[in-house]
Parts: C-alpha cells; sequence; structure tokens
C-alpha cells in the first residue's frame, strides 16, 4: 500500500511545514490528523503506519517551520519485501526521477530537492519513506556532526550512482559528514562488520544503481593486503602480500547478511597477524565503476590510501 500512495506525497507542495500543511496533505492522502505530544500521528485506515514530528526544543534555530519531517512506513512479510521495496521506489522514481544518492545500511535511496529518503530494514522487514524541508534539515545536520559530541553520521557507505547526470548535480553545496577514524580495534572491527553486513545485504537491492564495489584494507607502511569485493556473482575476498607470490583465496559466497560477517571475520583475522598496533597503521580503497563514485569512510573508518 506504501507504493500507491509514495509518489503523491513527494509530489506535495509542504508549504512552511505548519500543521495546516500537514492537515492538507494528509486530507489528500484520505488520513487524517491525530493529537500527540510529540509528534501529529496520521490515522490512515489502513496499514500504513504515518506520522509528522513537531518542532521541539532548539530546532527553531535551523528554521523549521511547526513540523519537521513526515514519515509513513509499512512492515511486511518477509518474503514479500524485496517486491514492496521495489514497487515504492519506482513510485518515487516516477515523480522525482533516479536517486542522487543511495548507501546502507537499509539500502536507502534518496533525492535532495525535495529531500526525500526511503529504507528498506530487513529486520523489521519494513519500508519507510521520510519527506524533510531541505534547509533546515541540512543545517541541523551540519551543526550536530560539528557540535554534538558522539555524533555519528547514519549511513556506514554512500554512493552517486551517475556522477554526470542532473540528480548528482542537485547535491552541489551540500555536506556530507563522515564518522572519525578509529582509535581503537573495537571500533574498528564493530564498523567493519557492519559495513561489510550492509554491503552484503544491501547491494542486492541496489544493483542497478551501484552494480559492484570492490576494497581493500592495507598496511599504511608494508606490503600485506586483504581485498573483496561484492557485486550480482557473490561476495568474495582474497589476502596477497605485493612484490611476492604470496596469495590466499576464498571461496565465493552467496550475497547476504552471514556474507558479510564471514568475510568480516577473514579480514580481521587476516590482520591481526600484521603485528600492527593500531588501526591508524591501516589504510583503505574502494573501487567502483563509472560513472558511480563512492565513499565508505564511515564503515572503514581507516584512512584513505
Amino acid at each position: 500500500m506504501i507504493q500507491n500512495i509514495a509518489g503523491m506525497l513527494v509530489g506535495q507542495d509542504f508549504g512552511a511545514w505548519s500543521r495546516a500543511d500537514i492537515e492538507r496533505i494528509a486530507g489528500a492522502a484520505g488520513w487524517s490528523v491525530q493529537d500527540g505530544e510529540y509528534s501529529l500521528p496520521l490515522e490512515t485506515g489502513g496499514p500504513l503506519k504515518a506520522r509528522s514530528m513537531k518542532i521541539s526544543y532548539g530546532q527553531d534555530e535551523f528554521g523549521f517551520g511547526e513540523q519537521t519531517d513526515l514519515e509513513v512506513s509499512e512492515t511486511c512479510a518477509p518474503e514479500a519485501l524485496a517486491e514492496l521495496h521495489a514497487a515504492t521506489l519506482a513510485a518515487v522514481v516516477a515523480v522525482l526521477g533516479p536517486p542522487a544518492m543511495v548507501g546502507g545500511p537499509d539500502a536507502w535511496t534518496f533525492w535532495r530537492r525535495p529531500r526525500v529518503r526511503l529504507e528498506r530494514n530487513l529486520r523489521r522487514s519494513s519500508v519507510t519513506l521520510r519527506v524533510e524541508p531541505t534547509e533546515p534539515a541540512e543545517e541541523e545536520e551540519y551543526k550536530n556532526a560539528e557540535y554534538l559530541p558522539g555524533w555519528r553520521p547514519a549511513h556506514l557507505w554512500n554512493a552517486e550512482p551517475d556522477v554526470n547526470s542532473a540528480a548528482a548535480k542537485s547535491l552541489d553545496g551540500m555536506m556530507i559528514y563522515e564518522a572519525g577514524p578509529a582509535t581503537t580495534w573495537d571500533e574498528f572491527e564493530s564498523s567493519l562488520r557492519d559495513l561489510f553486513v550492509s554491503l552484503a545485504s544491501d547491494v542486492p537491492t541496489l544493483i542497478d544503481h551501484v552494480p559492484h564495489v570492490g576494497w581493500e584494507i592495507s598496511e599504511a607502511t608494508g606490503d600485506h593486503a586483504v581485498a573483496g569485493g561484492f557485486n550480482a556473482d557473490g561476495v568474495t575476498v582474497y589476502s596477497l602480500v605485493y612484490n611476492t607470490t604470496e596469495y590466499t583465496t576464498y571461496p565465493t559466497l552467496p550475497l547476504g547478511p552471514d556474507s558479510g560477517s564471514r568475510v568480516a571475520q577473514i579480514t580481521v583475522d587476516t590482520f591481526r597477524d600484521w603485528g600492527i598496533t593500531s588501526p591508524a597503521g591501516l589504510r583503505h580503497e574502494c573501487y567502483v565503476r563509472n560513472p558511480v563514485r563512492l565513499s565508505a569512510i564511515s564503515g572503514f573508518r581507516v584512512p584513505l590510501a
């Protein structure tokens, strides 16, 4: 059902993001607006859950109106999730065109003007669509990234499917804030596992936008490296020592969360044998095919090679 309403919602003019604007848009969808302490719950008369968050203390400095977003989600049987997500994505693309950016976790797709984010959550078996006012949302993200202790971005990796497209040009001037370098092995290994689980889970869903992701982790001052890739053929991993014939490969694994976790463990076991004392001794690279541009700084959390 979310696929039937998604195109209409993203094509709306939200005006000043007042309660009256939300009531107008809810009415166009055949919904009614309820009262809540922190949000306006929207009664959809069906399986959809929808709400619009009220502005909270401190958010007025970012330029928000009375409401800060509109979010609608649908939960379904796990076996129906792929079809529900694909249909909803197609409905949004029919109105807004191809996404400007995609990424993970949650196989999200993103448009900037209007600011729309569509996510697919495997654990909850749900699809969520969120619309926000662009400038206030970006100003809040900037302030949080710069001044909020312990802030982390929601993404582990992000990609522009076509850097030459009009969609990509809509990102001009937008800042993307990455997680800082890992200072402990626990931080690094945790983010790496999450990254590889995301890539193994999300690349299949986003395969039309990001057909292949290759990666390598190497010593900053040395010849050891471990590398691999995620694409339609599966998940690969191998290790090598440059300038030698030393090379170890592993069987290709099927795409999916378990394979991402397995490759992360192989990777961790490999670099533990290198004798490096901290993650600062590692470097990473990512490889994609033109015209895709990808960053996974927040997932690797070690410097680029």
